[in-house]
């Protein structure tokens, strides 16, 4: 039972990216952490100390954290190949669920995880977090009000450069197929798909390409090299929902680029374009009133787009509402296009959606 207005959430998987919800469920007012769950027990330890979780309240196994009768709720920060498992488990025990991107590791478990879904709802929201840039929040409303006209074509590159020869990464779990289901598509290419979305439609159609650049990596435990069976790079064009043409580029090979997700929006009246390494800026290619041509002009997001997954999160418990976040829907839809635009690259041929 939720206690003053405070939902209390169990996170599961304490890895990289759990600490990035750790971190900023510590400032907002209205959730906490009341338990953990990790199959590492020193790693459980270490994060229970440093959150103050007593003993009773850190997890070994999965179904125990989610009936909890103490946790309101659950953040799901787990490999790929467990995502479909925890949604499950959750929809079955109906416990409210955060979960992480990709929605599943296939579109078969997402499927069955739609049935199911459609019988016994709960409120569940998937951890596109990029939607909430500041940027991308203000783009929207841009949108909304027609500052650009009709959209007609959408760019979205997502970059990275840990996969590139040069840094000589050794074997991880993301480049497991089994774990991950895919590589740069999946951990990446779900953003952009996401992005896509967000600001113009559905997808109807995809055309792609998917390439593997280092085929074996150094297995640290084992100190032998493994294969690498995923991709390091995904292509596809797209058309979306009123005709808008997509382009899609999303790598690991880009050295130079940390983090670099950039999306730019072209419409009849002008152009808008988002990086989220400059969260807090957009960049609008529009004609003024004053203005005999377009003028590039950078702008500073407004405070007001500035919210968070997690706060939306709360009040999707709390009150039942929220506008623009990310659903379960959100989550299967994202994984039926990683499906199509797999099946296109093993064909060679444009694929559709619906």
């Amino acid at each position: 039972m939720i206690r003053n207005k405070v939902v209390t959430v169990g996170v599961i998987g304490l890895g990289g990216m759990s600490n990035f919800y750790l971190r900023n469920i510590s400032k907002i007012d209205s959730i906490q952490v009341g338990a953990i769950c990790d199959s590492n027990q020193d790693i459980l330890n270490k994060i229970g100390e440093e959150e103050g979780i007593s003993q009773d309240k850190r997890f070994n196994n999965i179904e125990e954290i989610i009936v909890s009768p103490d946790v309101d709720a659950i953040i799901s920060v787990v490999p790929n190949n467990l995502h479909a498992k925890i949604l499950e488990l959750c929809i079955l025990h109906q416990k409210p669920i955060l979960a992480e991107k990709p929605f599943t590791l296939n579109f078969e478990e997402a499927e069955n995880l739609n049935l199911l879904y459609k019988k016994n709802p709960i409120p569940c929201m998937i951890g596109f977090i990029h939607r909430y840039t500041p940027s991308f929040q203000y783009a929207k409303k841009l949108l909304e009000e027609n500052t650009i006209g009709q959209i007609r074509h959408i760019d979205v590159r997502y970059q990275q450069s840990f996969g590139a020869p040069l840094f000589n990464v050794p074997y991880l779990w993301r480049f497991n197929k089994a774990v991950t289901g895919t590589g740069a598509l999946g951990d990446l290419g779900a953003h952009m798909i996401d992005s896509a979305r967000f600001f113009v439609g559905e997808f109807h159609s995809v055309s792609a390409l998917m390439k593997n650049f280092v085929d074996r990596r150094l297995d640290p435990i084992t100190g032998e090299e493994r294969q690498v069976d995923v991709d390091d790079f995904t292509s596809f064009q797209a058309i979306l929902g009123n005709g808008v043409v997509g382009n899609f580029v999303t790598t690991r090979n880009a050295i130079g680029s940390s983090n670099q997700l950039e999306v730019t929006l072209f419409g009849d009246c002008g152009t808008i374009h988002m990086n989220i390494e400059r969260p807090n800026e957009i960049d609008i290619y529009v004609k003024g009133k004053s203005e005999e041509k377009p003028v590039l002009k950078t702008e500073t997001v407004p405070e007001k787009y500035n919210k968070t997954i997690l706060s939306d999160f709360a009040e999707l418990i709390l009150n039942n509402k929220g506008q623009n976040m990310p659903t379960f829907d959100d989550g299967y839809k994202n994984q039926k296009v990683i499906d199509r635009i797999i099946i296109s690259a093993e064909k060679g041929h444009v694929v559709n959606v619906d």
